[in-house]
């Protein structure tokens, strides 16, 4: 340990270790020892150019414990000012709030590693499980691409090959193929789906103002369901949006660019009446969201006016 820099009650709160240029990421074992037992929470390694701060007292090897890594080389003098302040300036070490910053700013850097780490497990589970909402994207992009929509059972027949197979990525597209046909932001979604209609795996039968319905999937249903409501009083759509509106997205709507401001290409929007859509690229139980908010807006009675149910909602 070269420098302590001294915090409450003349207590070292920082330790730092000046190394060789190109050595600053040599772990220094002594110093993390020495700055545990004697209980200072942050230490620093340094070459002049690069500056690595770390939490000793954290679980983990050297990179686990290390907060934040500044290469003055790569950084504007005003962003090293920033990080350099942040954990080195006099009063937040002696108020202790360079120790509150680096610890807020390792707790999030360890969630984004956590997050990172299971992004394959998450991936592989949604594809196992079949989640309702991968296989309609699926059968709905398909749809687009090709003119006719596979069933579901057949999209989770391909998703389970991408586990099988350990790739986890689709195979590439044959690009001498025919003409791709191309997708509408307004899907095209029956008006009144046919009570006749065959179902399939992925099919919803429901029950509104006394006649009973058939859909294709969920998304059909909803659609169906909201139009039908809507037709009651069209002016309080404005009130169902408001309240089923999040801080990501809108879901009811006039435009797909309301709907999902930062990719308006996903919404996936469907007219459920005149100027106004519905986002289709949601999980069931959002869905279910919607038209339980619609409900009770309108004064519909669950069960006796509407009864339906969505998978996985």
């Amino acid at each position: 340990m070269d420098f302590a820099l001294i915090g409450l009650g003349l207590r070292a709160a920082i330790f730092m270790e000046v190394k060789q240029v190109g050595r600053a990421n040599d772990g220094d074992r002594q110093l993390f020892e020495y700055a545990f037992h004697e209980g200072v929470p942050v230490c620093v390694l340094t070459d002049g150019r690069e500056w690595s701060f770390y939490l000793p007292s954290w679980q983990g090897s050297y990179d686990d414990r290390r907060v934040y890594r500044l290469q003055l080389d790569d950084r504007s003098p005003e962003e090293a000012r920033s990080v350099l302040s942040r954990y080195l300036l006099h009063n937040s070490v002696i108020n202790q709030t360079a120790f509150e910053n680096a610890r807020r700013d390792h707790q999030a850097i360890a969630g984004k590693r956590e997050a990172l780490a299971v992004l394959p497990r998450a991936w592989s589970d949604l594809i196992t499980e079949g989640h309702e909402l991968l296989v309609e994207t699926l059968v709905d992009k398909a749809e687009a691409l090709s003119g006719y929509a596979p069933s579901g059972a057949d999209a989770l027949a391909f998703l389970q090959t991408l586990t099988s197979s350990g790739a986890g990525r689709p195979v590439a597209e044959n690009k001498s193929s025919a003409s791709v046909a191309t997708a509408s932001l307004l899907p095209d979604i029956p008006q009144s789906p046919s009570k006749a209609a065959a179902p399939d795996d992925r099919s919803i039968t429901y029950m509104i103002f006394g006649e009973h319905r058939n859909a294709r999937n969920a998304s059909v249903a909803l659609v169906d369901v909201l139009r039908c409501i809507a037709r009651r009083d069209p002016a309080k759509l404005v009130e169902v949006s408001a309240a089923v509106k999040t801080p990501k997205r809108s879901h009811v709507a006039r435009s797909p660019q309301e709907i999902n401001q930062g990719r308006p290409d996903l919404a996936r929007a469907a007219e459920i009446a005149p100027g106004w859509l519905v986002g289709l690229n949601i999980a069931n139980r959002d869905k279910m969201m919607i038209i339980r908010a619609a409900c009770r807006i309108y004064g519909i009675a669950m069960l006796e006016e509407l009864d339906i149910n969505l998978p996985n909602a």
